[in-house]
Protein backbone atom coordinates (compact mmCIF):
# COMPACT_ATOMS: atom_id res chain seq x y z
CA UNK A 1 0.00 0.00 0.00
CA UNK A 2 1.37 3.40 -1.02
CA UNK A 3 2.33 5.89 1.63
CA UNK A 4 0.11 8.92 2.05
CA UNK A 5 1.84 12.32 2.13
CA UNK A 6 1.61 14.50 5.23
CA UNK A 7 1.88 18.28 5.09
CA UNK A 8 2.01 20.94 7.75
CA UNK A 9 0.35 24.21 6.81
CA UNK A 10 -0.94 27.10 8.94
CA UNK A 11 -0.32 25.12 12.14
CA UNK A 12 -2.75 22.41 11.05
CA UNK A 13 -1.72 18.90 10.08
CA UNK A 14 -3.86 17.06 7.60
CA UNK A 15 -3.74 14.27 5.07
CA UNK A 16 -4.75 14.19 1.44
CA UNK A 17 -5.36 11.39 -1.04
CA UNK A 18 -2.19 11.84 -3.14
CA UNK A 19 0.41 9.10 -2.93
CA UNK A 20 4.16 9.55 -3.02
CA UNK A 21 4.31 7.57 -6.26
CA UNK A 22 1.81 9.96 -7.85
CA UNK A 23 3.89 12.96 -6.83
CA UNK A 24 6.99 11.40 -8.38
CA UNK A 25 5.44 10.06 -11.57
CA UNK A 26 3.25 13.02 -12.37
CA UNK A 27 -0.27 13.39 -13.67
CA UNK A 28 -1.91 13.28 -17.07
CA UNK A 29 -2.09 16.88 -18.25
CA UNK A 30 -4.83 15.97 -20.72
CA UNK A 31 -7.20 14.95 -17.92
CA UNK A 32 -8.94 17.86 -16.15
CA UNK A 33 -9.24 15.84 -12.94
CA UNK A 34 -5.53 15.04 -12.94
CA UNK A 35 -4.65 18.68 -13.59
CA UNK A 36 -6.74 19.75 -10.62
CA UNK A 37 -5.19 17.15 -8.32
CA UNK A 38 -1.70 18.15 -9.41
CA UNK A 39 -2.48 21.79 -8.69
CA UNK A 40 -3.76 20.94 -5.21
CA UNK A 41 -0.65 18.89 -4.48
CA UNK A 42 1.62 21.70 -5.66
CA UNK A 43 -0.18 24.25 -3.50
CA UNK A 44 0.19 22.02 -0.48
CA UNK A 45 3.91 21.58 -1.07
CA UNK A 46 4.30 25.36 -1.29
CA UNK A 47 2.23 25.89 1.83
CA UNK A 48 4.27 23.37 3.80
CA UNK A 49 7.65 24.54 2.55
CA UNK A 50 10.07 26.29 4.88
CA UNK A 51 12.50 27.09 2.09
CA UNK A 52 13.71 30.68 2.37
CA UNK A 53 13.02 31.26 -1.33
CA UNK A 54 9.32 30.67 -0.62
CA UNK A 55 9.01 32.91 2.41
CA UNK A 56 6.43 34.88 0.38
CA UNK A 57 3.74 32.30 -0.33
CA UNK A 58 1.35 34.64 -2.12
CA UNK A 59 1.92 32.84 -5.42
CA UNK A 60 0.10 29.70 -4.25
CA UNK A 61 -3.22 31.54 -4.60
CA UNK A 62 -2.62 32.14 -8.32
CA UNK A 63 -3.70 29.01 -10.20
CA UNK A 64 -2.74 30.33 -13.64
CA UNK A 65 0.75 31.17 -12.44
CA UNK A 66 1.26 27.73 -10.88
CA UNK A 67 0.06 25.92 -14.00
CA UNK A 68 3.05 27.36 -15.87
CA UNK A 69 5.38 25.34 -13.66
CA UNK A 70 3.30 22.19 -13.90
CA UNK A 71 3.27 22.33 -17.70
CA UNK A 72 7.00 23.10 -17.77
CA UNK A 73 7.67 19.86 -15.86
CA UNK A 74 4.96 17.78 -17.54
CA UNK A 75 2.85 17.75 -14.38
CA UNK A 76 5.48 16.08 -12.26
CA UNK A 77 4.56 17.82 -9.00
CA UNK A 78 7.90 17.37 -7.26
CA UNK A 79 9.83 18.74 -10.23
CA UNK A 80 7.38 21.63 -10.63
CA UNK A 81 7.80 22.45 -6.94
CA UNK A 82 11.60 22.48 -7.28
CA UNK A 83 11.29 24.72 -10.33
CA UNK A 84 9.24 27.20 -8.30
CA UNK A 85 11.93 27.26 -5.62
CA UNK A 86 14.60 27.81 -8.29
CA UNK A 87 12.50 30.57 -9.85
CA UNK A 88 12.08 32.54 -6.63
CA UNK A 89 15.70 32.03 -5.59
CA UNK A 90 16.88 33.27 -9.00
CA UNK A 91 14.71 36.37 -8.72
CA UNK A 92 16.08 37.11 -5.26
CA UNK A 93 19.70 36.65 -6.38
CA UNK A 94 19.24 38.77 -9.49
CA UNK A 95 16.89 41.51 -8.32
CA UNK A 96 18.82 44.22 -10.17
CA UNK A 97 18.60 42.31 -13.45
CA UNK A 98 14.81 42.13 -13.16
CA UNK A 99 14.18 45.71 -12.05
CA UNK A 100 11.67 47.64 -14.18
CA UNK A 101 11.19 44.73 -16.54
CA UNK A 102 8.65 46.45 -18.74
CA UNK A 103 8.04 47.19 -22.40
CA UNK A 104 8.19 50.87 -21.43
CA UNK A 105 11.85 50.53 -20.51
CA UNK A 106 13.70 52.50 -23.20
CA UNK A 107 16.58 50.08 -23.75
CA UNK A 108 14.21 47.11 -23.90
CA UNK A 109 12.21 48.98 -26.52
CA UNK A 110 15.32 49.44 -28.67
CA UNK A 111 16.14 45.72 -28.43
CA UNK A 112 12.57 44.72 -29.33
CA UNK A 113 12.52 47.09 -32.31
CA UNK A 114 15.70 45.41 -33.54
CA UNK A 115 14.02 42.02 -33.23
CA UNK A 116 15.48 40.74 -29.96
CA UNK A 117 13.53 38.63 -29.85
CA UNK A 118 11.20 38.37 -32.80
CA UNK A 119 8.10 36.18 -32.62
CA UNK A 120 6.65 34.63 -35.76
CA UNK A 121 2.86 34.95 -36.12
CA UNK A 122 2.25 31.25 -36.86
CA UNK A 123 3.11 28.12 -34.90
CA UNK A 124 5.10 25.20 -36.21
CA UNK A 125 3.51 21.88 -37.12
CA UNK A 126 3.68 20.77 -33.46
CA UNK A 127 1.88 23.86 -32.21
CA UNK A 128 5.00 25.53 -30.82
CA UNK A 129 5.63 29.26 -30.92
CA UNK A 130 8.74 30.28 -32.88
CA UNK A 131 11.23 32.88 -31.62
CA UNK A 132 13.75 34.26 -34.11
CA UNK A 133 17.00 36.16 -33.63
CA UNK A 134 18.87 37.86 -36.48
CA UNK A 135 22.09 38.40 -34.61
CA UNK A 136 23.68 40.77 -37.15
CA UNK A 137 21.06 43.32 -36.07
CA UNK A 138 22.53 43.57 -32.56
CA UNK A 139 23.61 47.17 -31.98
CA UNK A 140 25.81 46.47 -28.97
CA UNK A 141 26.70 50.18 -28.70
CA UNK A 142 23.05 50.97 -27.89
CA UNK A 143 22.14 48.03 -25.64
CA UNK A 144 24.03 45.19 -24.01
CA UNK A 145 23.47 41.45 -23.90
CA UNK A 146 21.76 42.01 -20.54
CA UNK A 147 19.09 44.08 -22.30
CA UNK A 148 18.61 41.37 -24.92
CA UNK A 149 18.08 38.88 -22.10
CA UNK A 150 15.62 41.21 -20.34
CA UNK A 151 13.64 41.67 -23.56
CA UNK A 152 13.59 37.90 -24.00
CA UNK A 153 12.28 37.32 -20.47
CA UNK A 154 9.58 39.94 -21.00
CA UNK A 155 8.56 38.22 -24.23
CA UNK A 156 8.50 34.76 -22.69
CA UNK A 157 6.37 35.86 -19.76
CA UNK A 158 3.86 37.46 -22.13
CA UNK A 159 3.70 34.34 -24.30
CA UNK A 160 3.24 32.11 -21.26
CA UNK A 161 -0.11 33.76 -20.62
CA UNK A 162 -1.34 31.38 -23.34
CA UNK A 163 -1.77 27.82 -22.04
CA UNK A 164 -1.04 26.42 -25.48
CA UNK A 165 2.46 27.87 -25.22
CA UNK A 166 2.84 26.40 -21.73
CA UNK A 167 1.85 22.97 -23.01
CA UNK A 168 3.65 22.90 -26.37
CA UNK A 169 6.77 24.90 -25.58
CA UNK A 170 8.87 26.98 -27.95
CA UNK A 171 11.53 26.67 -30.60
CA UNK A 172 14.20 29.27 -31.38
CA UNK A 173 15.91 30.01 -34.69
CA UNK A 174 19.15 31.98 -34.43
CA UNK A 175 20.54 33.38 -37.68
CA UNK A 176 24.26 34.10 -37.23
CA UNK A 177 24.79 35.30 -40.80
CA UNK A 178 27.08 38.37 -40.81
CA UNK A 179 27.44 38.30 -37.04
CA UNK A 180 30.85 39.92 -36.68
CA UNK A 181 33.83 39.02 -34.56
CA UNK A 182 33.57 42.43 -32.92
CA UNK A 183 29.93 41.75 -32.00
CA UNK A 184 30.95 38.42 -30.53
CA UNK A 185 33.49 40.21 -28.31
CA UNK A 186 30.52 41.75 -26.49
CA UNK A 187 29.10 38.38 -25.46
CA UNK A 188 29.79 38.74 -21.75
CA UNK A 189 30.46 35.23 -20.36
CA UNK A 190 28.89 36.07 -16.99
CA UNK A 191 25.67 37.12 -18.71
CA UNK A 192 25.70 34.00 -20.89
CA UNK A 193 26.00 31.85 -17.78
CA UNK A 194 23.16 33.81 -16.16
CA UNK A 195 20.99 33.23 -19.23
CA UNK A 196 21.70 29.52 -19.28
CA UNK A 197 20.93 29.18 -15.59
CA UNK A 198 17.64 31.06 -15.86
CA UNK A 199 16.28 29.56 -19.06
CA UNK A 200 17.42 26.01 -18.32
CA UNK A 201 16.73 25.62 -14.61
CA UNK A 202 14.66 28.48 -13.20
CA UNK A 203 11.94 29.71 -15.54
CA UNK A 204 8.79 27.76 -16.52
CA UNK A 205 9.66 27.62 -20.21
CA UNK A 206 10.54 24.71 -22.47
CA UNK A 207 12.64 25.20 -25.60
CA UNK A 208 12.08 22.06 -27.64
CA UNK A 209 14.65 22.95 -30.29
CA UNK A 210 17.26 25.65 -30.94
CA UNK A 211 18.33 26.00 -34.57
CA UNK A 212 21.57 27.76 -35.53
CA UNK A 213 22.08 28.84 -39.14
CA UNK A 214 24.99 30.63 -40.77
CA UNK A 215 27.15 30.26 -37.67
CA UNK A 216 30.81 31.38 -38.07
CA UNK A 217 33.74 29.60 -36.46
CA UNK A 218 33.83 31.90 -33.44
CA UNK A 219 30.21 31.11 -32.59
CA UNK A 220 31.05 27.40 -32.65
CA UNK A 221 34.05 28.18 -30.46
CA UNK A 222 31.80 30.01 -28.00
CA UNK A 223 29.43 27.05 -28.01
CA UNK A 224 32.33 24.81 -27.05
CA UNK A 225 33.03 27.05 -24.06
CA UNK A 226 29.46 27.08 -22.73
CA UNK A 227 28.85 23.39 -23.45
CA UNK A 228 29.80 22.26 -19.90
CA UNK A 229 27.01 24.44 -18.50
CA UNK A 230 24.35 22.81 -20.67
CA UNK A 231 22.38 19.76 -19.65
CA UNK A 232 22.54 16.81 -22.00
CA UNK A 233 18.93 17.35 -23.05
CA UNK A 234 19.68 20.98 -23.92
CA UNK A 235 22.79 20.03 -25.91
CA UNK A 236 20.80 17.48 -27.87
CA UNK A 237 18.26 20.14 -28.84
CA UNK A 238 20.80 22.47 -30.45
CA UNK A 239 20.92 21.90 -34.21
CA UNK A 240 23.66 23.41 -36.37
CA UNK A 241 22.56 23.89 -39.98
CA UNK A 242 25.32 26.17 -41.26
CA UNK A 243 24.36 27.53 -44.66
CA UNK A 244 22.11 24.55 -45.42
CA UNK A 245 18.58 25.91 -45.05
CA UNK A 246 17.04 22.73 -46.42
CA UNK A 247 17.82 20.91 -43.16
CA UNK A 248 16.15 23.74 -41.24
CA UNK A 249 13.09 23.35 -43.46
CA UNK A 250 13.00 19.65 -42.63
CA UNK A 251 12.41 20.70 -39.02
CA UNK A 252 10.35 23.87 -39.48
CA UNK A 253 7.88 24.15 -42.35
CA UNK A 254 8.69 26.86 -44.90
CA UNK A 255 5.15 28.21 -44.93
CA UNK A 256 5.57 29.77 -41.46
CA UNK A 257 9.09 31.15 -42.02
CA UNK A 258 9.95 34.62 -43.34
CA UNK A 259 11.82 35.07 -46.61
CA UNK A 260 15.08 35.74 -44.73
CA UNK A 261 15.01 32.12 -43.57
CA UNK A 262 14.11 30.73 -46.98
CA UNK A 263 10.45 30.61 -46.08
CA UNK A 264 7.26 31.36 -47.97
CA UNK A 265 6.03 34.01 -45.54
CA UNK A 266 6.47 37.78 -45.74
CA UNK A 267 9.68 39.59 -44.85
CA UNK A 268 10.34 39.57 -41.12
CA UNK A 269 9.21 42.78 -39.42
CA UNK A 270 10.44 43.10 -35.81
CA UNK A 271 7.97 45.89 -35.12
CA UNK A 272 5.03 43.48 -35.19
CA UNK A 273 5.89 41.84 -31.87
CA UNK A 274 7.04 45.14 -30.37
CA UNK A 275 3.68 46.73 -31.17
CA UNK A 276 1.81 43.75 -29.72
CA UNK A 277 3.67 44.10 -26.43
CA UNK A 278 3.24 47.86 -26.41
CA UNK A 279 -0.48 47.70 -27.11
CA UNK A 280 -1.01 45.05 -24.43
CA UNK A 281 0.50 47.45 -21.91
CA UNK A 282 -2.42 49.82 -22.51
CA UNK A 283 -4.74 47.45 -20.68
CA UNK A 284 -2.67 47.43 -17.47
CA UNK A 285 -4.72 48.92 -14.65
CA UNK A 286 -2.87 47.67 -11.58
CA UNK A 287 0.65 46.55 -10.65
CA UNK A 288 1.61 42.95 -11.35
CA UNK A 289 1.93 40.57 -8.38
CA UNK A 290 5.32 40.66 -6.71
CA UNK A 291 6.15 37.12 -7.82
CA UNK A 292 5.88 37.94 -11.54
CA UNK A 293 8.98 38.69 -13.59
CA UNK A 294 7.67 41.73 -15.41
CA UNK A 295 6.42 44.81 -13.64
CA UNK A 296 4.28 46.59 -16.24
CA UNK A 297 3.63 50.27 -15.77
CA UNK A 298 0.53 52.22 -16.61
CA UNK A 299 0.71 53.32 -20.23
CA UNK A 300 0.19 57.06 -20.49
CA UNK A 301 -1.40 57.12 -23.94
CA UNK A 302 -4.89 55.94 -24.76
CA UNK A 303 -5.31 53.48 -27.64
CA UNK A 304 -6.57 56.33 -29.80
CA UNK A 305 -3.37 58.30 -29.21
CA UNK A 306 -1.03 55.40 -29.95
CA UNK A 307 0.22 55.41 -33.53
CA UNK A 308 2.45 52.44 -34.38
CA UNK A 309 5.77 53.44 -35.89
CA UNK A 310 5.78 57.08 -34.78
CA UNK A 311 9.08 58.10 -33.21
CA UNK A 312 10.49 54.59 -33.35
CA UNK A 313 13.49 55.18 -35.59
CA UNK A 314 16.78 56.33 -34.14
CA UNK A 315 17.96 57.57 -37.55
CA UNK A 316 16.42 58.77 -40.78
CA UNK A 317 16.60 55.29 -42.23
CA UNK A 318 13.21 54.31 -43.65
CA UNK A 319 13.83 50.56 -43.42
CA UNK A 320 12.43 48.66 -40.43
CA UNK A 321 14.73 49.06 -37.43
CA UNK A 322 15.26 45.32 -37.25
CA UNK A 323 16.92 45.35 -40.67
CA UNK A 324 19.39 48.19 -40.42
CA UNK A 325 22.29 45.80 -39.77
CA UNK A 326 21.01 42.72 -41.61
CA UNK A 327 22.90 41.86 -44.81
CA UNK A 328 22.20 39.37 -47.54
CA UNK A 329 22.82 35.71 -46.85
CA UNK A 330 25.96 34.31 -48.32
CA UNK A 331 28.33 37.16 -47.46
CA UNK A 332 31.60 35.80 -46.07
CA UNK A 333 32.16 35.93 -42.34
CA UNK A 334 34.63 38.69 -41.44
CA UNK A 335 38.18 38.00 -40.33
CA UNK A 336 39.00 38.56 -36.66
CA UNK A 337 39.93 42.20 -35.96
CA UNK A 338 43.34 43.13 -34.61
CA UNK A 339 41.94 44.60 -31.40
CA UNK A 340 38.75 44.36 -29.34
CA UNK A 341 37.12 47.06 -27.27
CA UNK A 342 35.56 44.85 -24.60
CA UNK A 343 37.85 43.34 -21.95
CA UNK A 344 35.18 40.79 -21.03
CA UNK A 345 34.79 39.90 -24.68
CA UNK A 346 38.55 39.61 -25.22
CA UNK A 347 38.84 37.20 -22.31
CA UNK A 348 35.84 35.26 -23.58
CA UNK A 349 37.17 35.01 -27.14
CA UNK A 350 40.59 33.89 -25.92
CA UNK A 351 38.96 31.12 -23.91
CA UNK A 352 36.69 30.28 -26.82
CA UNK A 353 39.59 30.11 -29.25
CA UNK A 354 41.59 27.88 -26.92
CA UNK A 355 38.63 25.56 -26.34
CA UNK A 356 37.90 25.42 -30.02
CA UNK A 357 41.52 24.59 -30.81
CA UNK A 358 41.31 21.58 -28.52
CA UNK A 359 37.80 20.43 -29.38
CA UNK A 360 37.59 21.32 -33.04
CA UNK A 361 41.20 20.96 -34.12
CA UNK A 362 40.92 23.63 -36.79
CA UNK A 363 39.07 26.82 -35.86
CA UNK A 364 37.91 27.51 -39.38
CA UNK A 365 36.10 24.18 -39.68
CA UNK A 366 32.98 24.31 -41.75
CA UNK A 367 29.68 24.58 -39.85
CA UNK A 368 28.21 21.68 -41.81
CA UNK A 369 31.08 19.30 -41.08
CA UNK A 370 29.49 16.41 -39.12
CA UNK A 371 32.76 15.50 -37.42
CA UNK A 372 33.25 19.03 -36.11
CA UNK A 373 29.79 19.22 -34.64
CA UNK A 374 30.07 15.79 -33.09
CA UNK A 375 33.07 17.05 -31.13
CA UNK A 376 31.07 20.07 -30.03
CA UNK A 377 28.30 17.85 -28.73
CA UNK A 378 25.59 19.29 -31.00
CA UNK A 379 23.54 17.91 -33.85
CA UNK A 380 23.86 19.02 -37.46
CA UNK A 381 21.22 18.95 -40.11
CA UNK A 382 17.73 17.59 -39.73
CA UNK A 383 18.60 14.68 -37.49
CA UNK A 384 16.53 14.56 -34.33
CA UNK A 385 14.06 17.24 -35.36
CA UNK A 386 11.04 15.32 -34.11
CA UNK A 387 11.18 16.26 -30.44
Amino acid sequence: MSDICDFEWSNNRYRHNLTISELKMGFNRNEPTDRSRALIALKELIGASRDYALKDKSCFQDDEFLFRFLYARKFNVNEAFQLIINYHAYRQRNAVLLQRLSVLDETIQIALRDGFPGVLPNRDRRGRKVLVFFTANWDYASYSLVTVYRAMLLTIEKLLEDKQNQANGFIAIVDWTNFTFRQSSNLNPKVLKLMIEGLQDCFPVRFKAIHFIGQPWYVEAALAVIRPFLKEKTRDRIKLHGSNLSTLHDCVARDILPTELGGEGPTFNPLNWYHELLESSQTVTKPAPSYCLSQPQIYTKTPAQFVPGVGEHRTGDLSPPGHHHHHHRGSPSPSPPSSLSSSHGTEFLKAATKAAAVKIGVLTAKANDPATNTLLGVTTGAGGCDL
